[in-house]
């Protein structure tokens, strides 16, 4: 009588558990499967002759930047890139930061397809 109560009260535990477990991962935010990321370190600023790494990344409604000086081990800095408009399509993205040196960065993302599909434009002033 003791060994169906037990395997019942088991199948119950086991049940729980996954129903907890699948109603925290519900709760995060959904990973990025389909988003591209789009990440370089050869952005050359010719007035102070240094290299840049830029990481960009979009959604439907929002597009950030994080950059930092290459070969750096400080953290990258967020640039939230503004809304410009759309383009055959497509969504544009601008955002700036002043950097250390004087120079201003300037970075610009191409968003097809919410995100599926993003071309980064860096510059700088």
């Amino acid at each position: 009588m003791k060994k169906p109560f037990t395997f019942s009260v088991l199948l119950c535990a086991l049940f729980c558990l996954f129903y907890a477990s699948n109603g925290r991962s519900a709760g995060k935010p959904a990973a990025a499967i389909n988003k591209t990321a789009d990440y370089s370190c050869s952005y050359f600023d010719d007035m102070t002759g240094k290299y840049y790494c830029v990481e960009t990344s979009a959604a439907c409604n929002v597009a950030h930047a994080y950059v930092k000086e290459s070969g750096s081990t400080a953290s990258p800095t967020l640039i939230v890139l503004t809304y410009r408009g759309d383009m055959n399509g497509c969504q544009y993205f601008e955002g700036s930061l002043q950097l250390p040196t004087g120079s201003t960065i300037v970075v610009g993302v191409v968003s097809c397809g919410c995100g599926s599909s993003i071309t980064t434009h860096v510059f700088f002033v």
